[in-house]
């Protein structure tokens, strides 16, 4: 009465807890992920140049490049005194955390097409798991037809009150 675990179901079963554990992984750190920590450190801030694409910073209207072009921010140092802003001066960090964010979307996205894909097997495989009978039992049936016609008289076989030895007796 036992029934036989096909393939498509081993795979399922085993696809569905690999690929269900790293999908949940992968999708929870981007959706969860702190993004206060992924600013790029102090000692590599870029200059302003360089950030350029990323954003743009404006005052009154008008870049802030363009005001660093023209020395007309000032500064208060340490002593108080004011000085002119230079564009060397500037330093930017930038949050990479988009970035970051989007690349463990990109692996969450290959562990859900596992486990997609995982999730077919497993289906597929419960599906035949429960649409074909049982193999024991058709064994046993085809034994019972075997038993039972070999139960049946049998004509080339002699039975007790056909045999020699129950004439002569009788």
């Amino acid at each position: 009465m036992k029934r036989r675990v096909n393939p498509l179901l081993l795979i399922g079963i085993t696809g569905v807890s690999i690929s269900g554990a790293l999908f949940g992984m992968d999708y929870g750190r981007a959706i969860g992920g702190n993004p206060r920590i992924w600013w790029t450190p102090q000692e590599f801030a870029l200059p302003l140049e360089q950030t350029a694409d990323h954003f743009q910073l404006l005052i009154d209207g008008e870049p802030f490049a363009e005001h660093l072009a023209r020395n007309s921010l000032t500064a208060l140092g340490p002593e108080g005194l004011a000085y002119f802003v230079r564009p060397e001066m500037v330093r930017v960090r930038l949050n990479n955390w988009p970035q970051t964010q989007a690349s463990l979307f990109h692996f969450a996205v290959y562990s859900a097409f596992g486990l997609g894909a995982s999730l077919a097997c497993l289906i597929l495989g419960l599906i035949e798991f429960f649409q074909r009978p049982p193999g024991r039992r058709q064994m046993n049936s085809d034994r019972a037809e075997r038993s039972l016609f070999l139960q049946q008289a049998n004509p080339l076989k002699p039975d007790r009150a056909t045999r020699p030895s129950a004439w002569r007796r009788g």
